[in-house]
């Protein structure tokens, strides 16, 4: 009864369908290479090279394209609650095709960056993510963004949308030459769906290099919710002294580790006994009842 779950649940996160150049897979403590067939799972963290393409496609019938050196964490809940997929870009280029499936397929594809999240739709979006702003292009249909707490941004095909950090996001303003002229020419292509071909076949990706602090820097310093989970998945690095004294050298941006490099500053003290101190004569004062009978006692004429 598990083998049909498991599937069902990589389904969730999709199957790489198409990819040109190298790519990493991020899964739990182990790094892959991506290969074409590979069902991704829930929390896995895809990188492409800086000449790499890699196209993604879900059961709903959504599809993911990732340009060239870009970062992608894909995750799917299957809990008792309601079901949820989400994809968070931390940067790079992405296509992102929303899906044209029933509700049985399970709950669609929300869009997450640092600077905006879009909830699930029949859109079609291109947007490209820097740590310091974002730009997203409406191909076809319509689509709605949030920006932190605020209300939404309602927008329709060929609107551009552009936000910098610390400020708010603005539409069809300025120029948008020079976001065509940097977009990855395969987005401009109508590539094959080709999940059917991988859907009965299981395709393992292949071991490789173990990965460094640098590596995944972005993502040790990312945003706390996003960050956080990673403690449990990565904590084995920390006996790497390489990983170990670049953790420690940045606490400060990821102070969750601190547990994990220091657990003697965690451990529960004994209790200190309350023992009761010994008696001491006092210099000064009444002396005791008892002790001021004795010595009474002691120099009356009937003791001498």
């Amino acid at each position: 009864m598990l083998a049909p779950w498991c599937a069902w649940s990589a389904d969730l996160s999709g199957t790489i369908t198409i990819l040109e150049s190298d790519a990493f897979i991020y899964r739990g403590a182990s790094r892959l290479h991506a290969q074409e067939g590979v069902r991704l799972e829930s929390g896995d963290i895809v990188e492409t090279a800086a000449s790499g393409f890699m196209q993604l496609e879900l059961a709903d019938l959504s599809v993911v394209q990732f340009g060239p050196a870009t970062r992608a964490m894909i995750n799917a809940s299957t809990g008792r609650q309601k079901p949820e997929r989400w994809l968070f870009v931390m940067n790079g280029w992405c296509k992102v095709t929303g899906s044209k499936g029933s509700a049985a397929d399970g709950a669609g594809l929300e869009l997450r960056t640092r600077l905006f999240t879009m909830r699930p739709n029949t859109g079609v979006v291109v947007f490209s993510e820097t740590p310091t702003d974002t730009t997203l292009f409406v191909e076809r249909g319509e689509a709605k963004l949030t920006e932190d707490q605020a209300s939404g941004v309602p927008l329709k095909s060929g609107d551009y949308y552009r936000r910098k950090a610390g400020a708010r996001g603005v539409v069809n303003a300025g120029s948008n030459e020079a976001f065509v002229a940097a977009m990855p020419r395969v987005f401009r292509d109508s590539l094959p769906l080709r999940l059917d071909q991988y859907r009965n076949q299981v395709v393992q990706p292949k071991s490789a290099p173990d990965f460094t602090y640098a590596d995944v820097e972005p993502w040790l310093k990312a945003e706390p919710w996003l960050r956080r989970p990673l403690v449990q998945r990565w904590r084995v690095k920390a006996r790497n002294p390489a990983f170990r004294a670049a953790l420690v050298a940045g606490l400060s941006s990821h102070p969750e580790w601190d547990p994990i490099l220091f657990p003697e500053k965690y451990q529960k003290k004994p209790p200190v006994s309350a023992a009761r101190p010994p008696w001491v004569p006092s210099t000064s004062g009444p002396l005791p009842a008892p002790v001021r009978a004795a010595r009474e006692a002691a120099s009356s004429p009937s003791a001498q």
